[in-house]
């Protein structure tokens, strides 16, 4: 058995330990629905099937209504099925996207006038930002004033800060990205801001202990690292021996550790961001 097989069939018997054999009762779907999104009040339940329950529910706050499911999926690795596990679905973020949106229609189309600007929305399909603002003219001065503005819209509507890691982006009229205010840090970030950010996110992911302190450029040859053992990552200029890599230093009790802006594969065969921190 290989060893990539191996872990996946340990992890596999993990999730069946933990998982449910079965669907989710309409009390546990209940539970799960004001956990996750808020106050909400049952309207009807309904079984489509002995593998799924449907559960339908009126938000408290702002009285949209939306469904949580409970349903059972194959656990299938490598073509063969290992059993089946209970998930759970909904469609809470996009009824929840669509009553905002619909409720500050009107302001939006306020901002696009005051500002001579186009506003975009998601589409619902995968919602990771709030709208995007197209400049109709080269004059972007007043960048972090309307973002703020069309970010503040959505914030001040989404009182449970389930939005929390969404943006609103901003482009040029050639259609550049040039930044996004960001919702939970209360700021307006520049593509580079928000690399730096993309980093310190993984330092403190590390170990709590860690305080970012800067970032420098060095050599990658510094880094001591072998480049056969270099994974290419999409999006990111390759990785050779000539190239110069940013370093983003931070400390733990004191002592100065980095990460570095490309990836390496550890031992079980996954990637990860080098750093020379060990915990």
């Amino acid at each position: 058995m290989g060893k990539k097989l191996g872990i996946a069939l340990i992890c596999v018997l993990l999730l069946l330990s933990l998982a449910g054999c079965s669907v989710a009762s309409e009390k546990e779907v209940v539970k799960y629905a004001e956990e996750k999104y808020g106050k909400a009040t049952l309207v009807k339940t309904e079984e489509p099937s002995d593998e799924e329950i449907v559960c339908y529910f009126k938000d408290k706050e702002y009285g949209f209504e939306y469904y949580v499911t409970s349903y059972m999926n194959d656990i299938i690795i490598d073509g063969s099925t290992f059993g089946s596990a209970e998930n759970k679905g909904s469609n809470f973020d996009i009824q929840y996207y669509n009553y905002i949106n619909d409720t500050i229609e009107a302001d939006l189309s306020a901002i696009e006038n005051k500002y001579n600007v186009d506003i975009s929305i998601s589409d619902g399909s995968y919602i990771y930002y709030f709208a995007r603002i197209y400049y109709k003219t080269s004059d972007t001065s007043n960048v972090e004033v309307v973002s703020k503005e069309v970010s503040d819209l959505y914030t001040a509507l989404d009182t449970r800060h389930y939005w929390k890691d969404l943006v609103v982006e901003v482009y040029d009229a050639n259609d550049e990205y040039l930044g996004a205010y960001h919702y939970e840090q209360e700021a307006w970030m520049t593509p580079e801001d928000e690399t730096e950010l993309f980093y310190i996110e993984h330092i403190e992911n590390l170990t709590s202990k860690a305080v970012y302190l800067r970032k420098e450029q060095h050599s990658f040859t510094e880094t001591g690292v072998d480049i056969n053992n270099v994974v290419t990552v999409l999006g990111n200029p390759e990785v050779t021996v000539d190239s110069t890599v940013t370093y983003y230093i931070f400390s733990v009790d004191g002592e100065e550790y980095y990460m570095c802006d490309f990836m390496v594969m550890d031992d079980i065969g996954g990637y990860v961001w080098y750093t020379n921190y060990e915990e």
